[in-house]
């Protein structure tokens, strides 16, 4: 939608980038492939693909390759298809960069879809679970995991050691709460 949006205002609010027709359409999913590459690459810039070849070449490399033939070859076409594709870059560095913020921008899709789904089946709900909700907070009776260290004579001594010649106060949550896992056993 970005792209598309970018090709509107460049191919009609720009005189010097209107075609030689008088209407111009934006086809294929360039500014969307676009948009999902650069998404990919601002979510893992070091990510290695073809890892034979001398350890590997990461995909930012790739993205400029990529985007080097795309403007190449749609700058034969109309600069504006060139523009939709950079909106199409924009809106996918924008939609990491706003999840990694903690706002998800494809919920308001996922909504939509979910209600035309259920559009033509009233019988069932509408609401489905959120996910991230179901698999990390609903935890039921169980406790969520918690580290323990180990209870070994030779950790004891080194706290009882750290004691003798620092101080109890100086002590670790962490070493004093094995000090009482010792002494309760």
């Amino acid at each position: 939608m970005a792209g598309g949006l970018f090709f509107i205002l460049a191919n009609y609010s720009i005189p010097a980038l209107r075609p030689l027709l008088p209407t111009a359409t934006l086809y294929t999913a360039g500014a969307s492939t676009m948009a999902i590459a650069v998404a990919a690459t601002t979510l893992a810039p070091n990510y290695k693909f073809f890892r034979n070849l001398n350890g590997g070449v990461s995909i930012w490399v790739l993205l400029i390759i990529y985007i080097v033939i795309d403007i190449s070859r749609l700058a034969k076409i109309n600069v504006a298809f060139s523009i939709a594709h950079l909106g199409g870059g924009i809106a996918g560095f924008l939609f990491v960069y706003f999840l990694r913020k903690g706002k998800d921008g494809s919920i308001w899709m996922n909504n939509l879809f979910s209600w035309f789904i259920h559009l033509f089946d009233p019988g069932k709900k509408s609401k489905t679970p959120n996910v991230k909700e179901k698999i990390f907070y609903e935890t039921g009776n169980r406790n969520p995991y918690s580290k323990k260290a180990n209870i070994t004579p030779q950790r004891i001594d080194e706290i009882l050691d750290k004691i003798n010649s620092q101080g109890y106060h100086l002590l670790t949550d962490e070493e004093k709460s094995i000090l009482k896992r010792a002494s309760e056993e």
